[in-house]
């Protein structure tokens, strides 16, 4: 059912032309209402109108808790609605793949909290079924607008810091009442390295401008959860470079990158902090002398993120990271989980 209960809330106005797109949030996930819905409001060409639940009454409460237009008592029911340009998937991981095609297949267009999928088939069907209806498909990854990580991927790039040796990528938090939270279900696609380590992962892809040819895993289930709770990875590029990635849903938190190379090396120390910093420690580093560390401001990286992303749907634009990005870092965790359990290496072809 569909309900409308903000009187200082506008539908849009169709004589008007369309400078804005309209969301719908599927699903009243935290990640939604404390990160895309804050993002909305100080974007300036998107905004949610709707949110859905499988439960009438907490998609209501939902709705006037947060002051949004309209509420639905299931998705589908969301998806039907006319005025919807776009939904925002923050659905639990094993549901990206079914409603993202279901939106696309409703003629909205999809920003898909990551991962993209639980795996590359997965994705694959997601990238078909919207390319298919030409509608636009992005997997929701804001470590990309992160201006220090941007910053370490042109470093990288430009060889400012020479040959690139080694990375060391992790993500690490305490998760609350594993009994009751998704992380720690294996119908809904927990586990540590879907969860966090997706972070490492992509940060190590990102920086190096590759994808790994060759990965190892080992992962640890610290209570018979039937997912990993803690998983460490080795991912190897065609250069030689190798990465470690870390993660963890019962250590302390941390989310940071480090590349060395023959000639420097390059921190980034919070990831998840736009303002930075990062340091740049040149030669041998160990006086700290030839040190440069900058923190620079920027934007709530999901702004950028939901910008670029309303762009895409009201100028036809591609958009910067295409959803074949999202594909291969779900094939690189696929392989990771595939080696852990096979205790083999597995090799990719990206």
């Amino acid at each position: 059912m569909i309900i409308s209960f903000n009187p200082t809330s506008t539908s849009p106005d169709k004589t008007m032309p369309k400078e804005l797109v309209n969301y719908g949030l599927l699903s009243t996930a935290k990640i939604g209402l404390n990160a895309h819905l804050p993002a909305s409001l100080e974007s300036g060409n998107s905004q949610i109108v709707s949110i859905s639940s499988r439960s009438e009454s907490k998609a209501a409460e939902t709705a006037r808790k947060y002051h949004i237009d309209r509420w639905y008592g299931s998705y589908e029911e969301q998806l039907a609605d006319p005025d919807i340009d776009a939904i925002i998937n923050v659905l639990p991981n094993s549901m990206h793949c079914e409603w993202t095609i279901k939106a696309v297949e409703a003629g909205k267009h999809v920003l898909c909290e990551k991962p993209l999928g639980v795996s590359a088939n997965e994705c694959r069907r997601m990238i078909d079924a919207a390319q298919g209806n030409n509608l636009v498909l992005v997997e929701g990854f804001t470590h990309r607008w992160n201006p220090h990580l941007r910053e370490a991927r042109r470093l990288v790039t430009t060889g400012a810091i020479g040959r690139i040796a080694t990375i060391d990528a992790s993500f690490s938090f305490r998760a609350a009442d594993p009994e009751s939270n998704i992380r720690y279900s294996s119908e809904l696609g927990g586990g540590a390295l879907w969860d966090a380590g997706s972070y490492a992962v992509y940060a190590a892809r990102f920086v190096m401008s590759a994808e790994p040819v060759r990965v190892r895993g080992s992962s640890y289930d610290s209570g018979g959860w039937g997912v990993d709770t803690t998983f460490a990875g080795i991912m190897e590029f065609e250069n030689g470079a190798i990465a470690s990635v870390m993660t963890s849903m019962e250590q302390a938190f941390r989310c940071q990158i480090a590349i060395d190379g023959s000639e420097g090396r390059i921190e980034v120390p919070r990831m998840f902090d736009d303002s930075g910093p990062i340091i740049i420690k040149m030669g041998d580093g160990r006086t700290g002398q030839n040190d440069q560390v900058t923190a620079r401001s920027a934007p709530y990286r999901f702004v950028p993120q939901l910008n670029e992303f309303s762009e895409c749907v009201l100028t036809g634009k591609s958009p910067q990271f295409a959803p074949e990005d999202g594909l291969r870092n779900t094939a690189v965790i696929e392989a990771l989980y595939t080696s852990a359990e096979s205790g083999q290496a597995v090799d990719l072809l990206l």
